[in-house]
């Protein structure tokens, strides 16, 4: 059964959760990814802000004739501030920002699937044990088996084929024991894949959390706050935006610029030898551009028409997602009550079981039963315990996958007691950092590790 005794100092599934959530690379890796999102703000902001170059020039000639070299250099400053773009700056900010919250509820999605990979793992651990123990146990008893029937075979209670039966079924045993082993291994190494560490010794799970009272009420909250769906209606939201960009693309736009221009001059006029003539000048100049696209070849129709079928597309692609998070609602659901019924019911069978088995050794040893009706009722027994660890490895497992369906297989939400990663603090470092900020580090180490040999 789940519920056997571990020591105080082993690891609890709020362990293995944590460890799962602070060391997931794929976690880091969509952190990252959402990081790169967020500068779509500040590159879209960026359109509404002064926009500043500088440029320089020099050249230089001479002629053959004339030995001295004459020079010149310029240099230039310009700096210019979109005032009017018929509300294109505008849709880009909105189609970024709205593109940033549906990766946040990307990473959300991922952070549940992190979660449920370590429970699942958690429980595979558990239930590789518990199978392991079984088939310790029956190895053990057949092994004794072995021995009385023997013993019985030397008294001529029972035939040479009674003992052949009982040997068979003894190496059968051994055989299955090897096997639990070896998904024991298995499920470690997927609990290392899932937590980032080997498994020691696990504590029993802990007390389920709450879920709705019905399963109408889990597929209600599904589409509600399910982090697919989430993410479906943003993009949407931002299909929208960029149908509104596009229009404004072909509309009128005004902008304001000026120039701050310097050149320098030197040269040899035709005058006394060795005369040379130095020049400065300086130059300002301001303006205002008003820009009307009246033809761009069909251009901006087709930007137009492509962002409206984008914008179809991610309607369905809600409606689609609404039906996804419903139908996994419903059958996390159902597999919690089929797992809910079948520990009921695999429990009844393992006390019907127990007494068939003990009553069967009895009449065995009396005469009225042969040693392969002993065997038999002992493996119904074996199976019928083996099924009860089953349908509780099941029904934790339906549990969270309930959980995973609703969006609430956080942190948060299972209180969990770590600080959870918070995507404001980098959105609003970038957005306060509009010149520089930028970190090199990652990229040097990167190449250090290709260059080593």
């Amino acid at each position: 059964m789940l519920a056997w005794s571990a020591p105080a100092s082993a690891e609890t599934l709020t362990d293995a959760l944590i460890r799962a959530y602070q060391t997931s690379p794929l976690l880091d890796s969509n952190r990252a990814s959402l990081r790169a999102i967020d500068e779509n703000v500040a590159q879209a902001r960026a359109a509404r802000r002064p926009q500043v170059q500088a440029g320089a020039s020099a050249a230089g000639q001479t002629d053959i004739s004339d030995f001295p070299f004459d020079n010149n250099a310029q240099l230039a400053l310009q700096a210019s501030l979109l005032l009017f773009d018929s509300g294109e700056s505008k849709a880009a900010i909105e189609s970024a920002r709205y593109g940033v919250a549906a990766g946040r509820a990307s990473l959300v999605n991922v952070e549940q699937e992190v979660l449920f990979a370590a429970v699942t793992a958690y429980m595979d651990v558990i239930q590789a044990l518990e199978f392991v123990r079984i088939a310790e146990n029956d190895v053990r008893v057949l092994g004794e088996q072995v021995d009385a029937t023997n013993s019985r075979f030397e008294v001529g209670e029972v035939t040479r084929t009674d003992v052949s039966q009982t040997e068979a079924r003894l190496a059968a045993s051994r055989a299955t024991l090897v096997d639990s082993r070896g998904n024991l291994e298995v499920a470690r190494q997927a609990y290392l894949a899932a937590v980032g560490s080997l498994p020691g010794k696990l504590e029993p799970p802990p007390v389920l959390p709450q879920l709705p009272a019905s399963s109408e009420a889990a597929a209600q909250l599904a589409v509600q706050q399910n982090p697919l769906m989430v993410a479906a209606r943003f993009n949407e939201r931002a299909a929208v935006s960029d149908f509104d960009r596009a229009r404004s693309a072909s509309k009128l736009s005004i902008t304001a610029s000026s120039q701050v221009d310097y050149s320098w001059q030197r040269v040899s006029p035709n005058l006394a030898p060795g005369t040379r003539v130095t020049s400065d000048n300086y130059n300002l100049s301001a303006s205002i551009d008003a820009t009307l696209p009246l033809y761009s070849g069909g251009r901006n129709s087709s930007l137009i028409r492509q962002a409206q079928q984008v914008l179809e597309q991610r309607k369905f692609e809600v409606q689609d997602s609404g039906r996804q998070v419903t139908e996994q609602a419903y059958n996390a659901w159902t597999q919690l009550e089929v797992a809910r019924a079948s520990i009921v019911a695999n429990r009844e069978q393992v006390v019907a079981a127990q007494i068939a088995y003990e009553g069967v050794s009895e009449e065995a040893r009396l005469g009225a039963r042969s040693t392969l009706d002993v065997l038999d009722a002992d493996q119904e027994r074996l199976q019928a315990e083996a099924e009860v660890v089953r349908g509780e490895r099941n029904e934790y497992v339906a549990h969270y996958a309930v959980l995973r369906a609703m969006g609430l297989l956080t942190v948060e939400h299972l209180n969990l007691g770590i600080e959870s990663y918070n995507p404001d603090v980098y959105f609003r470092q970038v957005q306060r950092a509009p010149v520089g900020g930028y970190d090199t580090s990652v990229v040097d180490r990167i190449r250090q590790r290709w260059e080593k040999p």
